[in-house]
């Protein structure tokens, strides 16, 4: 089985994550600007493994969350300390565990310790469960917003910046550009 990407990166990019899709373990950290194919390469692996069932594991082989969906998630469950605890353990025991634009909420400092928690867990584990996560920040602005601490067992493993123009502006150069044309096709007029 093998992922198609449809992004503008190295070839060595497209063939480790065909590889880990196979099976996932250790963490997979995606970084780049907004529209350069992280999300969607995520997807791709998910979609590799998400419809399969491992006999050894009782839960959901894959879980796809972006961090405002973790977030709001989260929320829902602190009310009782025995929920947080059942969604962490949810969360830790997937095979893998996908978190998509991390860094695009400023996390509070209780969900940061639960985030920590989550990262820790999946570190421990990364012999057997695979962790992608992907982030528009850099690597020093993950560091200011998360802690070496986090930034340190999220990166343990392959990391890879994706490089290029946003694809969703269909060869545009900026977002002011591509509302422009848009607005030219539905007869907005400045």
């Amino acid at each position: 089985m093998s992922i198609l990407l449809n992004i503008q990166q190295d070839e060595d990019v497209i063939n480790f994550l065909s590889e880990y899709a196979q099976n996932p373990r250790g963490f997979v950290l995606l970084s780049g600007k907004n529209g350069t194919g992280k999300s969607y390469a995520a997807m791709q692996v998910y979609n590799c493994i998400s419809p399969f069932k491992l006999p050894a594991y009782d839960n959901e082989i894959a879980i796809f969350l972006n961090q405002a969906d973790l977030n709001m998630k989260w929320s829902l469950e602190i009310s009782k300390w025995s929920q947080t605890i059942s969604l962490l353990t949810e969360l830790k025991n997937t095979r893998l565990l996908v978190i998509d634009d991390l860094g695009t909420r400023t996390p509070t400092d209780a969900f940061m310790d639960f985030l920590y928690a989550l990262v820790d867990a999946r570190y421990e584990e990364r012999r057997k469960k695979g962790t992608i996560i992907t982030t528009n920040l850099t690597g020093k602005d993950m560091r200011e917003k998360f802690g070496d601490a986090f930034v340190s067992r999220a990166a343990s493993g392959q990391c890879f910046r994706l490089e290029g123009q946003d694809r969703r502006f269909n060869g545009r150069k900026t977002a002011q550009d591509a509302l422009e044309s848009q607005n030219k096709v539905i007869g907005i007029s400045r």
